[in-house]
């Protein structure tokens, strides 16, 4: 028996309930099975995979979401696959009303005499249960670990699933693969067949073993650490667990760190490896060296094995390694990791150096001989440690962060001064720390000892702050570094330090600090030049400061966007940016089109800020779904790489979209994760994304009170000149318009005059159409329709002036408002059509919803929107001829069956009988079998044409 099928074994205790995680899908699938089933319709789910995928934990959970139901459930055991009715009678043994006749002896006698049940009885028998139980409400039968059950049992069970028809019974049969030979042909087929629902359970997703490490009393797994342990597991939901259990949280979160096996799969496998010849182990051992696959000719000169051809076909025979199609030379693989994790972790740490080191002889490629010789390592190696460092820099020049920071945290643990390596481990902080790496680069930073040089360390761990999103700390570590720092001997790390710095200003709200920490940085850097993020912020500070122009001049000279080379990526993000906040809004999807097409190769930020950055751009222009598509990605992303500092940003730009068209419940999810940033309040212009969000959804759903509730906080931060920049967030209009309609009209003047101020100063037609709109309203609720007039007539012109629909139509709709408020309904009406037209086309419901109340206080009906098809009758229309089914029930009934006769006359259950029955009742007007004798007669052959 080979590893994969004896693997479930190992691990039959059923999991713990509430360490259930994922399905989402498959629950749902199921309880809108057993809704089908509780209004009359039999249902046959199929659940498949793997052993330890998580069948039985699925159907545990779906069982414990339903209420008020009879469960028949039974399981097939492999030491008792040859006992006859073995899983009919645990079937039979739980039913809460007496059982058939026919399966009494299933109950009554010792189970060695279960042969003795006729095949076709126990099938029947199964049915009339079937019948009977259902009778108090739907039933779910569940078969689990269905390809050990007997062959009576499957047979009676095809039997009785083949017969339900208008039942009230859910059946769920789980088994590893339909295709299995312990299966009969006929269940094979019920089970493949069309109506039949198929849940190929797939393994967990790196998020789910993510939220499983949690619900086990762990800490939540970061996003590498999940992938990693994703990989390693194929998702096994049970070999998960069991890793979770045994392998301490350092090990989990480092992941240079192998993985083991379960303690009890390595033992199987072990046990396997144990029982082959020297030859086939030393092969196995020698695949494990090179990797998860190999050239089988590598592996054999690695083990010292002339003749391997004979070695393979045992280790493949014993499901150890699997042979891989490569062309010329022949590979040999192992079938999963955690058999390459097994056999390799039991190699002693001598012959693993041993081996590990005659593997870099004979490999031709640098990666691949750096990793041997860092595994063969036994202590601090000057030269591996050059060489390691010189290879993680030639990467990081073209944008491989990944592999960088692994080179140099391994440099890092062989350099033989303290000095290089505590340099060498800061620069792999950096390197995982742009790979999107969070908490593999705390671990680190942590690590570098309180003996390091001040500045150096200040730096390392006041960089991890500031992207964890702890800004206030993050800038008194980098002040202190940059203070503790040589400028003169080390001018690198000082203009490392103020990047830093110019990065948390940016966070903090205060930009102009922030481009003056850039240009310091800037003059500081060495020969290679500036970083590009720091290019990136530098204009981004520019921006936020009210010297946009500025910024985008000196990013002028690049070519067209779509071809502009890597190294100038971050320029053509900043130029995006500003423009975008510019209000050139055309020009600002040209960049960032661009942006977006060439960051896939760049650092984790700037993939997130591009998408960012162009989701709110097409949000503006009034490309809602491909708005949306971007904001949702570029949240993802951020969940899955710890980006504190950016999570209240691109989950606020997604709940904003989806609340402008009422979509409450995935607007509130995004706002949820966009406010749940710890010490958001630390990063004011993040933070304003994530309140102006929840202003949004408030003011979608007419609450001013929580729209003036989420925002009136943002006041506190009126001397940060990012937070109230006009373009970037914008958000003093909307707190106007709630509290003019809370009759603050004071208050709501001090907001809008300020802003509009900075607004006309940069020339920002959005923004002042927005304000002019809000003051507008203010003035209207003021009793001052004159000054009302002006400001809605300003609102248009400054509207007109930029492609923003969602803005325009705003202003229409309130000023249509207004005009009908004042009396003139026929210019009033003008604009609010306008609106309406902008809102329906744009999916914003609850906006739409107002154009249409306004336009029937106006007593004219909007047009509305392309009727939908009719919904077509599920029923069959009824013409007074009867279905064979129908006509068959009918005739025997009518010959004075009873309907669990007939149910047994045409192998149906009674509940389809009694189903026919009245259908037919229904087709021929009659409301008793005495009406069926005298339309049909006991002997007829034919359905009355009357």
């Amino acid at each position: 028996m080979t590893t994969e099928d004896t693997a479930h074994d190992l691990f039959h205790a059923p999991p713990p309930g509430d360490a259930f995680c994922g399905r989402t899908n498959e629950l749902a699938a199921l309880q809108q099975d057993f809704a089908d089933v509780c209004a009359g319709s039999p249902r046959l789910v199929l659940l498949e995979g793997p052993g330890g995928i998580g069948k039985t934990a699925l159907v545990r959970r779906f069982l414990d979401s339903v209420h008020g139901t009879c469960v028949l459930h039974a399981s097939g055991e492999e030491n008792e696959s040859a006992l006859p009715c073995g899983v009919l009678a645990q079937l039979v043994g739980q039913s809460p009303l007496p059982v058939p006749e026919t399966l009494a002896g299933l109950v009554r006698v010792p189970q060695s005499l279960h042969a003795n049940l006729p095949p076709l009885a126990a099938g029947f028998g199964l049915l009339d249960l079937l019948s009977e139980v259902q009778g108090k409400g739907p039933v779910i039968l569940v078969v689990d670990d269905a390809h050990w059950a007997d062959p009576e049992s499957l047979n009676a069970l095809t039997f009785a699933l083949r017969r339900l028809r208008h039942d009230r019974v859910l059946a769920i049969v789980a088994l590893r693969d339909p295709q299995v030979p312990e299966l009969p042909d006929g269940l094979r087929r019920l089970l493949i067949d069309t109506p039949t629902r198929r849940l190929a359970l797939d393994g967990l997703s790196p998020g789910e073993l993510a939220a499983l490490s949690l619900r086990l009393g762990s800490a939540r797994l970061p996003h590498s650490a999940s992938r990693r342990l994703h990989s390693h597991t194929h998702g096994n939901p049970l070999h998960a667990r069991a890793l979770l259990g045994q392998v301490p949280p350092d090990v989990l979160l480092d992941v240079a760190t192998p993985l083991p096996a379960p303690r009890s799969y390595a033992m199987l496998v072990l046990a396997n490896l144990a029982d082959c010849g020297p030859a086939t182990q030393r092969l196995v051992q020698a695949v494990s060296v090179l990797g998860l696959s190999c050239r089988l000719r590598t592996a054999a000169r690695l083990a010292r094995v002339a003749q391997p051809l004979p070695a393979l076909e045992r280790a493949v025979k014993t499901g150890l390694l699997r042979e891989t199609p490569a062309g010329v030379a022949p590979e040999v693989a192992f079938p999963h990791p955690l058999v390459h994790a097994a056999v390799y972790q039991d190699i002693g740490p001598a012959q693993r150096a041993a081996l590990h080191t005659r593997a870099a002889e004979l490999v031709d490629d640098e990666y691949t001989k750096l990793r041997h010789r860092v595994l063969a390592a036994t202590g601090p190696d000057e030269q591996l440690a050059d060489a390691l460092a010189t290879c993680a820099r030639r990467e990081a020049a073209t944008g491989q962060w990944a592999v960088a920071g692994t080179h140099l945290r391994h440099a890092s643990r062989v350099a033989t001064s303290p000095r290089e390596r505590d340099r060498l481990a800061v620069e792999a902080v950096e390197a995982l720390l742009l790979d999107g790496r969070v908490q593999e680069a705390a671990e680190l930073a942590n690590g570098v000892p309180e003996g390091a040089d001040p500045a150096l360390r200040g730096y390392v761990r006041g960089y991890v702050a500031r992207v964890q999103g702890r800004t206030e700390a993050a800038w008194t570590l980098l002040a202190d570094a940059w203070e503790q720092c040589d400028r003169e001997r080390d001018p690198s790390l000082a203009a490392r330090a103020a990047e830093q710095l110019s990065y948390a200003a940016v966070m903090c709200g205060r930009a102009a600090v922030a481009a003056q920490w850039a240009e310091r940085a800037q003059r500081l850097s060495t020969a290679q030049g500036p970083s590009r993020m720091l290019r990136f912020n530098h204009l981004i500070a520019l921006g936020l400061s009210g010297r946009a122009k500025e910024g985008i001049a000196l990013a002028a000279d690049l070519p067209d966007p779509m071809i502009v080379p890597l190294k100038s990526i971050d320029l053509l993000l900043a130029r995006g940016q500003l423009k975008l906040w510019s209000d050139d809004l055309p020009g600002a999807r040209q960049d960032l089109l661009g942006a977006v097409a060439n960051c896939r190769t760049t650092t984790v930020p700037l993939r997130l800020l591009s998408a960012s950055a162009l989701a709110q751009t097409l949000h503006r222009l009034g490309a809602w779904d491909e708005a949306l598509i971007h904001a949702e990605s570029s949240a993802s992303i951020a969940d899955d790489t710890d980006q504190s500092w950016l999570k209240p940003v691109t989950h606020g730009v997604s709940a904003q979209i989806l609340a402008a068209r009422g979509h409450w419940e995935r607007a509130s999810e995004h706002l949820r994760s966009a406010l749940d940033v710890p010490g958001g309040a630390e990063t004011p212009v993040a933070y304003a994304y994530a309140v102006c969000a929840r202003g949004y959804l408030a003011d979608a759903r007419g609450e001013p009170q929580e729209v003036v509730d989420a925002l009136r906080p943002l006041l506190r931060f009126s001397e940060q000149d990012g937070v109230n920049e006009p373009g970037v967030v914008d958000w003093q209009p909307l707190l106007g318009d709630a509290l003019v309609q809370l009759g603050e009209f004071d208050e709501a003047e001090a907001v809008l005059g300020p802003f509009e101020e900075r607004a006309r100063a940069r020339g920002r037609h959005a923004s002042l159409a927005a304000a002019a709109r809000a003051r507008g309203n203010l003035a209207a609720a003021r009793r001052d329709p004159k000054r009302a007039q002006a400001a809605f007539a300003r609102a248009q012109d400054h509207a007109a002036q930029v492609p923003v629909p969602f803005g325009r139509a705003r202003v229409e709709l309130d000023h249509g408002s207004f005009l009908r408020r004042i009396g003139r309904r026929s210019l009033a009406i003008a604009q609010l059509q306008a609106a309406y037209t902008t809102m329906t086309a744009l999916g914003a419901g609850p906006y739409r919803a107002l154009c249409l109340r306004e336009l029937n206080a106006c007593g004219r009906a909007a047009p509305d929107l392309p009727a939908d098809e009719r919904e077509r009758d599920a029923a069959d229309a009824l013409d007074g001829t009867l279905t064979p089914q129908e006509l068959a029930v009918a005739r025997l009934a009518a010959q004075g069956l009873t309907n669990r006769q007939i149910a047994t006359a045409l192998a149906l259950s009674v509940k389809t009988i009694e189903y026919h029955l009245g259908h037919t009742y229904a087709k021929l007007g009659i409301s008793s079998r005495i009406g069926l004798v005298r339309r049909l007669g006991p002997q007829s052959s034919s359905p009355s044409a009357g």
